[in-house]
């Protein structure tokens, strides 16, 4: 693996990392070596200088740099050469082929800059890959304005953002805004979202695993029922309890993206948390699967034991019961968990009780139980909204 010996001879940061853990990079040959190296987390990196954390070696104002959206609460800024940022890019597009995407259609990505990207790439003004941003910090009007305009065949964006927009259009009958194929990424995508958008554009829906520090990590492949995992871009590790996780079993995502020459991401954690595949591909392509994205550490819910609780549990609990237009939960004390909940006009004390149920059968009354009716959830623009939060769900906690 050329990345150690880079990293070790180029970068402060690895250096540092590696002789405090008495490795030197001919000690790294095999994937059980690199299991060896101290995990990074994204605390890390962000409060070193970026000349601890950069190589040496390369011009970092020729490269092009990245900044996370912060929903951890913890923004970091990244470097890529521009051979590497390509690579990414690459990556990206192989995937979006593989699920079916002509490249000749036109793209609306929704981004969560104020600024979005106006300039075209080379490849773009031969008609492959056209892409047009719109900034989630905008409101559903000035999207669809933009979608009328731009005519584009594809939507990609969060989660929420998609829903937010296809809530508008069912709103107000725009029967004009119809995507032929939805792509969602950056946030937990939930069974009834996932129905809800393809019912309302009679199209299927297919969702991407992937960071600015990784890329594309995995995409979602029909066939198998499952993600693929870009094997050959990054190396994705799944640990439970600090172990390899087993086929089947949660586990926390720790990445080595192995196009990161200007600022290498070695082992370094995502806060994520994913399910690998028992499975087998069988559409032909062999990258391995994972079979769930479960979410970030901040999206479980803690009990007082410490057990950490999938949200996938909590929208099954929610979801299904009649009334409610949009909801939240957050876990904001060790023993409470507070719902908030925004009706329709059929939401009854009945709905009111099947939801405290259920959520007590979640819980197994180890939490508290809020249920607090609102007006509106407000949706912060240009954030990843997530329905189900908890400040006792991440690292550290």
């Amino acid at each position: 693996m050329r990345l150690i010996p880079h990293a070790y001879r180029h970068v402060p940061y690895y250096r540092s990392l590696l002789d405090s853990a008495r490795i030197k990079p001919q000690d790294i040959r095999t994937l059980g070596d690199l299991e060896n190296v101290p995990l990074t987390t994204k605390a890390q990196l962000r409060d070193l200088p970026d000349a601890e954390k950069t190589a040496r070696t390369i011009d970092l104002v020729q490269c092009q740099s990245f900044s996370t959206s912060g929903a951890t609460g913890i923004p970091l800024r990244s470097f890529f050469t521009r051979q590497d940022a390509l690579l990414k890019n690459l990556a990206w597009i192989r995937s979006f082929t593989h699920c079916g995407v002509n490249p000749f259609s036109r793209t609306a990505a929704f981004v969560g800059r104020r600024d979005v990207k106006t300039r075209r790439s080379w490849y773009e003004y031969l008609g492959l890959w056209r892409r047009q941003e719109i900034s989630t910090w905008e409101g559903p009007e000035s999207w669809v304005r933009t979608l009328r305009q731009w005519r584009p065949q594809v939507y990609q964006g969060y989660v929420m953002t998609l829903r937010l927009l296809a809530e508008h259009v069912q709103e107000n009958d725009l029967r004009d805004i119809r995507p032929r194929q939805v792509l969602s990424s950056s946030a937990l995508l939930d069974s009834p979202t996932r129905r809800y958008l393809e019912s309302l554009w009679g199209c299927s829906l297919i969702d991407f695993y992937g960071s600015d520090e990784g890329g594309c990590l995995a995409w979602e492949c029909p066939a198998c029922k499952g993600y693929h995992i870009s094997s050959d871009t990054v190396i994705l590790e799944i640990l439970n309890n600090g172990k390899r996780a087993r086929p089947g079993e949660d586990g926390e995502v720790v990445i080595t993206n192995l196009h990161s020459w200007a600022m290498p991401f070695i082992r370094y954690k995502q806060d994520d948390v994913v399910t690998r595949s028992c499975r087998e591909p069988v559409c032909g392509r062999h990258f391995p699967l994972l079979e769930k994205i479960q979410g970030r550490l901040d999206d479980f819910i803690v009990l007082k034991n410490g057990k950490k609780l999938s949200p996938h549990l909590f929208y099954y609990a929610v979801d299904p019961v009649p009334g409610i237009r949009r909801w939240r939960m957050i876990q904001d004390c060790r023993h409470r968990l507070k719902v908030e909940i925004v009706p329709t006009d059929s939401l009854s004390p009945t709905s009111l009780k099947a939801i405290e149920r259920n959520l007590r059968q979640v819980v197994n009354n180890d939490l508290t139980v809020e249920i607090v009716v609102v007006d509106a959830i407000h949706v912060e623009r240009g954030k990843k909204f997530r329905a189900v939060n908890s400040k006792f769900g991440g690292p550290g906690s």
